[in-house]
């Protein structure tokens, strides 16, 4: 195969076009990122065929890249069914039912901070927590009117909170691994970003959550709490053992039982309990579990006479619904697979490091890198494997310890991606609560935090880690 150097210019392209389209159309227009993803992957592929690159080679790409994330999709599907089945079971309604029972208004938001940072560092992933506890944490913030921005960043501060630092976290794993660092290294530097980041986030979720309970105190938030409460009573049957799901996910993942594993086991739990405990039909189990759990299913009530916010709450999950996640994904890894074969990323790359004067420069760098590949790509697993294998041997020229490039990339990655309304974890983190990445983002305020100290470690101490060494 005869393959035509590319010139540098038509390398970075289609990742400028994405870039730049993305701000124009998608933010401003609101144009579906997926059409602007099928647009840059055929630039790319005009651009592949080019230089001498047959088709056989390019579908290659696209198949080796999905194969390779293929446990990513399944994930995907086996969150729907986790939703699905758990709302059926009444896992989740009871979780939002005692929610808004016993936590006071002014504490949702730093509840929902905490409870899904602990949640996500026992299993591990943010996705998981913010599909269970965080879909909660929205059901109990629409019953009082807490405003669901604000309750969506506490969500998203404490997923990512907890997937960032927790050791059996796919990404966590992936930074160190990258880097060439140890895991407890890699994990041990982050904290001196994690540690005032969450106590800093704490006090302005605590400041916040009575503010706005102080504004929006009236009786009909009240009355639409009353609703709420008494539509779930008349839906479900509540009872302790309907925690057994969450408390087995929990533990098998703080003992390392694959998540894949985990999640299918989980959700089946949930339809047998929901199956005794429930009056729904096993009929009505096996759709939850396909097409999610909707209010219909229940022969106690009336669904004309549900509050229609509940509707918004409880009907949803299912594999069907992350479809289009599914389908956004798989386009992501189509064009980050054209990117690879043209040789843009390693382009990229290349370009920056030639820039490098020193360990601050090296450090913003890291982190403008790592935030522009993955904002295009959308794979943390990519961007942490490809660029900490480039680096690591710039980071030990410089004697840089290498946690501190694996913390780096956590933030320029890890914190990020979740902020952007067009990757595939932004788009499924708005499908999951409900609420927009642009409005839940200002909210965002762990990772807003952690991202702006680690700018304060860049400009004043670049090389600061705990661990010693250049491990």
């Amino acid at each position: 195969m005869n393959i035509k150097k590319i010139n540098t210019f038509w390398k970075l392209f289609p990742l400028l076009f994405i870039l730049v389209s993305v701000l124009i159309f998608t933010v401003k227009y609101c144009v579906p990122i997926e059409f602007l993803l099928t647009i840059g992957t055929l630039i790319s592929c005009i651009i592949a065929y080019f230089a001498g690159y047959k088709w056989e080679d390019m579908e290659n790409a696209f198949i080796k890249k999905v194969v390779d994330t293929w446990i990513g999709v399944l994930i995907f599907i086996l969150i729907g069914i986790v939703v699905g089945s758990w709302m059926y079971s009444g896992t989740v309604p009871m979780l939002i039912y005692y929610g808004i029972k016993l936590i006071h208004p002014s504490f949702i938001p730093l509840m929902a901070f905490i409870v899904t940072s602990f949640l996500s560092v026992f299993t591990g992933t943010s996705w998981g927590s913010a599909s269970t506890a965080g879909v909660a944490f929205i059901g109990i913030a629409q019953a009082t009117n807490t405003p669901l921005p604000l309750v969506a960043g506490a969500v998203i501060s404490g997923a990512y909170l907890g997937d960032k630092n927790s050791p059996i976290s796919d990404t966590t794993v992936l930074a160190a691994m990258g880097a060439g660092t140890t895991l407890s290294n890699h994990i041990k530097t982050m904290l001196v970003n994690t540690i005032p980041s969450a106590f800093l986030a704490a006090i302005v979720f605590t400041v916040l959550g009575f503010n706005a309970s102080t504004i929006n105190a009236d009786i009909s938030n009240l009355k639409d709490a009353r609703e709420i409460l008494n539509s779930l009573d008349a839906i479900f049957n509540f009872n302790i053992f309907l925690l057994i799901p969450p408390i087995f996910v929990l533990i098998a993942s703080v003992k390392g039982v694959n998540p894949v594993i985990t999640m299918f086991i989980g959700s089946l739990i949930a339809i047998i309990l929901g199956s005794i405990i429930q009056d729904f039909g096993f009929i009505n189990a096996m759709k939850s579990f396909v097409t999610g759990f909707n209010i219909s299913m229940s022969s106690t009530v009336n669904p004309d006479y549900v509050p229609s916010n509940l509707h918004s709450l409880l009907n949803r999950g299912g594999m069907m619904s992350t479809m289009p996640s599914v389908l956004f994904l798989i386009l992501a890894l189509t064009y980050g697979a054209m990117l690879q074969l043209i040789g843009t990323l390693n382009t990229l790359i290349e370009l920056l490091v030639k820039v490098v004067k020193g360990a601050r420069s090296l450090i913003f760098i890291t982190w403008f890198t790592t935030f522009t590949i993955n904002s295009a790509l959308s794979s943390l697993q990519f961007t942490f494997l490809t660029l900490g294998s480039v680096l690591k041997d710039v980071y030990e020229k410089y004697n840089v310890n290498k946690g501190v490039l694996s913390r780096t990339m956590e933030e320029g990655g890890t914190l990020t991606e979740v902020l952007l309304p067009w990757t595939v974890t932004g788009v499924y983190m708005t499908s999951i609560l409900g609420v927009h990445t642009l409005e839940y983002m200002p909210y965002s305020f762990f990772n807003l935090i952690s991202i702006g100290i680690s700018f304060i470690y860049m400009i004043t101490l670049p090389k600061f880690a705990v661990g010693n060494g250049n491990n």
